[in-house]
């Protein structure tokens, strides 16, 4: 039988499957593979999908399922895509009627399906946004589009808003994912747009590719200008090679160039972007500003009255504004940060040993039964604690002698840097979440490092709220004045580019005037186990008089007894525990340059 719901339209053999796994052939009927069971289902806040011109504020209930019928190289989601054999036994049921009674008692406007492809769970979705749109709630998704245009025009029917994700414009690209071709995207995107359900468009920009980009958006205007247009600025999350990663500074660039071509431009994926907020076209005023919230996720700080601007122009906002209901949800819930918490389980996983699907899937269906999530946030910001939530995923697994012999070598290390730096002069040490401006917040675990390293975290002095990061005033961080500035996170700004900025707002500080800028990359600062080495790369920076860390070595020698792969053989450190790189499948995808 041959499947009509995706482009692939494979040929499904008896009892097998196609390019995407997910249906099978019974007996000349398709079926899904895993009906109504679903990976995760936490209400977040609708800019997590994202979708920035829909009820902005407004929660919804986050649902995915696993499984994608693409393979993109550094895909955020790659635990849900790649790696289904060892999540599957982490699914879920729950029938419609339930995922609607969870979405009512959370207070959600709706239900909105990411993290994953709809198309390979289309059945199961399209029954579940009926009876969700029966009870008066709203319903949408986020999708790579690659549907046949008569499953899409169904799908349409079914909900009210949409995020098509465009990876580029020619076939050649498509062609990486294993596509045929970008004609499908691109018409079901007008469709999306000439049916009334709200549409937004994601790009992804990935070094060197600026023209496709630019194409990519001036095809999305040929359709209309006022289709919010995200740039999502490339992060190799998965296995894909870092160098394709652009500086937070070359997609601004790009987003000037864009806004040439469609009124609304937005950037992700880079801590502190003013491209993240909403200005009038029509006489330039501000009228939303929203914060970074990790990957692929923004947060509304604040608004124009309905986002009406003061000249009476109001851009194509669908619903009101529902900021004050208090949607966001901080820690590891909501949002891709949830994707991130598992991604970090199964990491953890990775250092102890454990490889096996079924171990694996049974430890995460084992943790999703509880609120184990909710909590991890506040148990993993000091060093025992840690080691602690280690020792449990170990237990859940049978790995506590490896938990142990972990724990032996942190440990040990932690007090060889403690000691040596007891009694000594203390530098002032500021901790940047990639932008300049966006602080860690001063409790986290990397700034509790920097103490163990023998520097004072002067983030400790600054007040927390509610907001994504920590944004300071420029007057704030001249205060601080800082001896050193670290600069941490997947997202962050290259050291020369932060000296830049800060030359350029004339924030006339210590560590700016004596080049004591410092990324810390590729070491980790927080959440796997290799942020020891992070620590000794701390160590080293803050007191070069006490330590020398061989880091290359000793690196490779860490990376090698916990993970059988040294770091040097890796492309992406981010990634040195993800499959791949450790054999546990073939590395069957290209890397996308172009």
């Amino acid at each position: 039988m041959q499947c009509a719901i995706c482009e692939n339209t494979c040929r499904i053999p008896e009892n097998g499957t196609g390019i995407c796994g997910m249906y099978t052939n019974n007996a000349g009927t398709q079926i899904e593979k895993y009906p109504d069971q679903y990976l995760v289902v936490v209400p977040s806040e609708i800019e997590s999908m994202p979708m920035l011109h829909y009820n902005p504020g407004a929660k919804f209930l986050q649902i995915c399922t696993i499984g994608c019928n693409f393979r993109c190289s550094g895909c955020v989601s790659w635990i849900l895509t790649e790696s289904v054999d060892s999540i599957e036994g982490a699914l879920h049921k729950m029938n419609p009627e339930e995922i609607v009674a969870r979405a009512r008692e959370e207070g959600c406007s709706g239900i909105m399906f990411c993290f994953n492809e709809p198309a390979v769970s289309f059945f199961t979705f399209k029954r579940l946004a009926a009876l969700a749109r029966e009870q008066g709630l709203l319903v949408g998704c986020a999708t790579n589009a690659y549907f046949t245009e008569q499953a899409f025009r169904e799908l349409l029917t079914h909900i009210d808003f949409i995020n098509i994700g465009i990876k580029g414009c020619t076939d050649e690209t498509y062609a990486e994912f294993g596509a045929a071709s970008a004609a499908p995207i691109f018409r079901n995107l007008r469709l999306g747009a000439e049916s009334g359900v709200c549409t937004e468009v994601a790009a992804v920009y990935v070094k060197g590719c600026e023209r496709e980009v630019l194409e990519t958006a001036r095809r999305v205007a040929s359709i209309s200008r006022d289709i919010p247009f995200q740039v999502m600025r490339f992060i190799p999350l998965g296995a894909a090679d870092i160098s394709l990663e652009p500086s937070i500074r070359e997609a601004e660039i790009l987003c000037e160039e864009i806004r040439k071509l469609l009124r609304y431009v937005y950037l992700f994926n880079s801590p502190g972007t003013p491209h993240l907020n909403t200005w009038c076209p029509e006489c330039g005023e501000l009228l939303v500003r929203r914060g970074f919230n990790g990957p692929m996720c923004a947060h509304v700080t604040e608004h124009a009255d309905n986002g009406i601007c003061g000249c009476g122009f109001r851009p194509p906002f669908a619903g009101a504004f529902e900021t004050a209901g208090g949607a966001q949800v901080l820690g590891f819930n909501g949002g891709y940060k949830v994707i991130v918490s598992l991604e970090s389980i199964r990491t953890v996983l990775a250092f102890l040993g454990e490889r096996e699907p079924s171990v694996i899937a049974s430890v995460l269906h084992r943790i999703l039964e509880t609120e184990f999530i909710e909590g991890l946030y506040q148990r993993t910001k000091q060093i025992d604690a840690w080691l602690d939530t280690v020792d449990y995923y170990a237990k859940l697994a049978g790995r506590t002698n490896e938990a142990c012999e972990l724990r032996e070598y942190t440990e040990h290390h932690v007090s060889i840097i403690q000691g040596s730096a007891m009694g000594v002069e203390r530098p002032s040490v500021y901790f940047s979440l990639g932008h300049p401006l966006i602080a860690v917040f001063g409790d986290k675990f990397e700034c509790n490092l920097v103490e163990i390293a023998g520097g004072r975290c002067v983030n400790k002095e600054l007040e927390r709220d509610d907001a994504p990061g920590m944004t300071i005033r420029e007057e704030t961080l001249k205060r601080l004045n800082p001896d050193i500035i670290l600069i941490t996170g997947a997202m962050d700004y290259p050291a020369g580019d932060f000296h830049d900025f800060c030359l350029r707002r004339g924030l006339d500080i210590k560590a700016v005037r004596e080049k004591r800028v410092y990324n810390l990359r590729p070491y980790n600062t927080a959440g796997r186990p290799d942020w020891i080495l992070g620590l000794m790369r701390m160590a080293n920076i803050i007191h070069p008089e006490l330590f020398a860390f061989d880091m290359e070595t000793i690196a490779d020698d860490f990376y090698e007894r916990f993970l059988g792969v040294k770091l040097s053989s890796a492309r992406c450190v981010r990634s040195i525990a993800h499959p791949e790189v450790l054999g546990t499948y073939p590395a069957d995808r290209t890397q996308k340059r172009c």
